[in-house]
Formats: structure tokens, C-alpha cells, sequence
């Protein structure tokens, strides 16, 4: 069995409850793979990163075998902008965020038609040439916008999910979590040879990564920590724009874009 969200956002739950942990977020557009169903919840893969959790029943729309094989052999536009609102035929708006996924969109149309439902959406906010899309810039949309753990949208969005969408508004589709994106591109050794875009990886005491960071140059970077705000940075980590004290420290510095 297979789905598709085609509301604004869909939280994704460690467990079969609303109480459960969110573990991330399910964007408009993005498809998955069912693997248990229950009578309320269904357990799911995303494909779009191959991330597993609940979802409430009620709130994804079935897809066949057909349209799912055509949306993971087919390469989709996404929304281009941090906010903006889609329309169906009937007139309803629906909410999408930055990185929403636009399945089988008519760029001459500027509509897709998925699940039974037209839907309008203005080329003007979308993603359809993706050399010409700077990552720096399409993460420092979502400047100001809250620490959420799990969220992947510009009402709250945590630092992994930050790199991951703006990756996404550029056409190049990266892991969830910084564990698995530190594991990515060109290790580089020193700050001083890093450049703008390139991701800076923090750990805990215990040596494990648990924080990302985007360089817009070799003394500040940008990050989802309390809000998505720009700190400075040198070799040893981030200083606190809040306390002045080091809040991170530096562990990897990686050229994925």
C-alpha cells in the first residue's frame, strides 16, 4: 500500500499515539511506502529520505501502485519559497512550505493533478531551474524562524532539517538528520579552507555528531539553535550570540553542494 501527504505539513511519530514524539515532519507532496496499518495510524516510509514512523490514518491520501512507481522513477519540482499557498479547483487553499514536493506539475499549466485533485500552484515560487538556486540563500529564507525538534518548515524547523530543505530547494536531496549528512561529500580540514555553503557538523561529550551549521563564510555560520540565526564561528566552535560562551563544538566540516 502506498500514500501521499496533501495537506501542509504531516507529523511523523516514534509511536501509534498523538502524545508520541515527533520524529520529523511529512511535507506536502512527499510519497511513502506502507508497511503496517493499524485502525487509526499507519506505520510508513518516506521515500524522499527513508524515514520511518506513524502517521494519523486519516490525514494521508492513498496512491496506487502505478502513480507511486511513476513519483520515485520521476524527478519532482518543489516549492521555491519559504511560504506560499496552493489552490484547488474548488477553491480551497492549501499551506506549503519551502522544499514541499510538486508531483507531476505543468510548468506551462503552473497545476498538478494527484490523488483525485487538481491543484494550482504559480511557477513564480517554483523550483524549476535548480543550477540557478543558491543554497546559502535558499537557507537564509528561513531566517528567524523557531527551533522546532522534528520540524522541517519556517514555523519551526530544527538544523538538520534546515540543510535538508534548502539542499532540496536546490534539486539535491540529502538524509534527515546530521549523523547521516556528516557521512556525505568532501571531508575538508580547516576552517580556513572552508567556503560559503559548506556544512559544519558538531557532537556531544559522547564524540556523537548532534548538530549542523551552514558557513556563509570562515567566521559565521547559520543555524537552526533557538531560532535560525547567523553566529560567529572559528576552529574550536559556535559562540553563543545569546551568552557569548562556545555552544558547539567543531568536530567535521563537509563540501556536499
Amino acid at each position: 500500500m502506498y500514500g501521499i501527504n496533501l495537506m501542509g505539513i504531516l507529523p511523523l511519530r516514534s509511536e501509534a499515539s498523538e502524545e508520541s514524539e515527533q520524529l520529523t515532519q511529512i511535507l506536502f507532496g512527499e510519497y511513502f511506502r506502507v508497511d503496517e496499518w493499524l485502525e487509526k495510524w499507519v506505520h510508513i516510509e518516506n521515500m524522499r529520505d527513508g524515514e520511518r514512523g506513524w502517521i494519523d490514518r486519516k490525514m494521508m491520501t492513498s496512491i496506487d501502485e502505478d502513480v507511486f512507481s511513476r513519483l520515485c522513477d520521476t524527478s519532482q519540482l518543489v516549492s521555491s519559497v519559504p511560504f506560499a499557498y496552493a489552490m484547488t479547483d474548488k477553491n480551497e487553499r492549501i499551506p506549503l512550505t519551502g522544499g514541499s514536493v510538486l508531483p507531476f506539475y505543468d510548468v506551462e499549466k503552473e497545476s498538478m493533478s494527484i490523488g483525485g485533485r487538481n491543484i494550482m500552484f504559480s511557477r513564480t515560487n517554483v523550483a524549476i531551474d535548480t543550477a540557478n538556486i543558491d543554497f546559502v540563500s535558499a537557507a537564509l529564507a528561513f531566517l528567524h524562524s523557531p527551533y522546532l525538534w522534528g520540524g522541517k518548515n519556517v514555523m519551526g524547523i530544527d538544523c538538520s532539517a534546515l540543510v535538508q530543505v534548502a539542499a532540496s530547494m536546490c534539486g539535491v536531496l540529502l538524509p534527515r538528520n546530521s549523523r547521516q549528512q556528516v557521512m556525505i561529500g568532501q571531508q575538508i580540514n580547516f576552517l580556513s579552507e572552508a567556503q560559503r555553503g559548506d556544512l559544519v557538523f558538531f557532537d556531544h561529550e559522547d564524540g556523537k555528531i548532534s548538530h549542523v551549521g551552514i558557513l556563509l563564510n570562515n567566521h559565521e555560520v547559520l543555524h537552526a539553535s533557538g531560532e535560525v540565526h547567523i553566529a560567529p564561528i572559528d576552529h574550536y566552535g559556535i559562540r553563543s550570540v545569546f551568552t557569548g560562551n562556545y555552544s558547539h563544538a567543531l568536530r567535521a566540516i563537509r563540501r556536499i553542494i
